[in-house]
C-alpha cells in the first residue's frame, strides 16, 4: 500500500471505520506509526534507515523483522 493512499484513508476516517467494524485490526495503526518515525528520523536527523530501524526497536518494543515488515508494508512499488 503506497503512504500517500494509507494517510488519506486515515485522515478521513476510514481506516476508522473498518477497524470498528471489524474489517481490519490494529497492526494497520501501529504499521503506520512505525513507517512514518521512520522515515521522519531518516530525514531530521539525516542517519541511515538501518540505524533508525534498531532505534524503532526499542521504540515501539517490536522486533527488528517485525520493523521491516511495516516499512516494506508501505513503500511504493511503482
Amino acid at each position: 500500500m503506497n503512504i500517500n493512499l494509507a494517510n488519506t484513508l486515515f485522515d478521513d476516517g476510514i481506516f476508522s471505520a473498518l477497524y470498528k467494524a471489524g474489517f481490519i485490526t490494529t497492526k494497520v495503526f501501529v504499521y503506520r506509526e512505525i513507517y512514518l518515525w521512520v522515515q521522519a528520523q531518516v530525514k531530521t536527523r539525516n542517519i541511515t534507515r538501518n540505524q533508525a530501524v534498531l532505534e524503532a526497536e526499542i521504540k515501539f518494543n517490536k522486533d527488528e523483522r517485525t520493523i521491516w515488515r511495516a516499512l516494506n508494508c508501505f513503500d511504493d512499488k511503482t
